[in-house]
């Protein structure tokens, strides 16, 4: 129930101003598109993007220089970058379901960054969120799960405590947060739960202006959250 959910992540204070009919409107719209068959140069787009170069920490940008070779999903997958074989892999289906839940969420709530990641484990077999699709400026691709990274990382602490994080005003905010876009001033980050009470992902959303996250902003995004939880997030 969304609700239940609302009330699991603590967002119970605006449970009153759900409208259902307008919420489910909202993410039928969200999670509508259309199947076709893929190209290269789309599998290319769903499976690789730039990062910028981090601070010594790895917390985030330091300057907008991107590093030279692009990250790449399918090795994170332990898959052959391979543009026949991944045409009809299962895995490019789910990335191109995300790819236009995060274009229809982003254009529908108007935020100036969006992003979906994926609790899962890196190359070296760490526990990680790995951000799977997103528009927006260039991110670090990776968060890791620990209590040491997440003092510092709002979307780690998120993704470990299951509890959303509402930043109204970057510049005042006094809670687990690092500045890398300057021109981001609120965000808004809350946890994917699957249907076993699991916290599989997170959704992450940025905006240039000051207490841009309306509670109803609030429920919308939070609504596709939940119903990502519900299909687990297409894995």
């Amino acid at each position: 129930m969304f609700r239940t959910y609302l009330t699991a992540i603590g967002l119970e204070k605006i449970i009153s101003e759900i409208d259902k009919t307008k919420l489910n409107n909202f993410v039928k719209k969200a999670f509508s598109q259309i199947h076709k068959e893929f190209t290269c140069e789309e599998i290319m787009e769903l499976y690789t993007y730039f990062i910028p170069k981090l601070t010594p920490d790895g917390s985030c940008s330091i300057t907008e220089e991107l590093q030279g070779l692009p990250y790449n999903l399918a090795e994170t997958f332990g898959l052959s970058y391979d543009c026949k074989t991944l045409q009809t892999h299962s895995q490019t289906v789910r990335l191109w379901h995300l790819k236009n839940i995060v274009r229809n969420l982003y254009k529908q709530t108007q935020v100036d960054w969006l992003g979906i990641y994926r609790k899962t484990k890196n190359k070296k077999g760490q526990e990680i969120l790995l951000k799977e699709s997103y528009i927006g400026s260039p991110s670090r691709p990776e968060f890791p799960l620990t209590k040491n990274f997440a003092r510092h990382s709002n979307n780690s602490t998120v993704g470990l405590t299951g509890k959303a994080i509402i930043v109204e005003n970057v510049t005042t905010y006094a809670g687990p947060y690092y500045k890398c876009d300057g021109k981001v001033r609120s965000e808004f980050c809350l946890p994917i739960i699957n249907t076993d009470n699991q916290i599989i992902g997170i959704i992450d959303a940025e905006s240039f202006k000051e207490n841009y996250f309306t509670n109803k902003l609030l429920l919308q995004i939070a609504k596709v959250a939940f119903e990502l939880g519900k299909i687990n997030l297409g894995v």
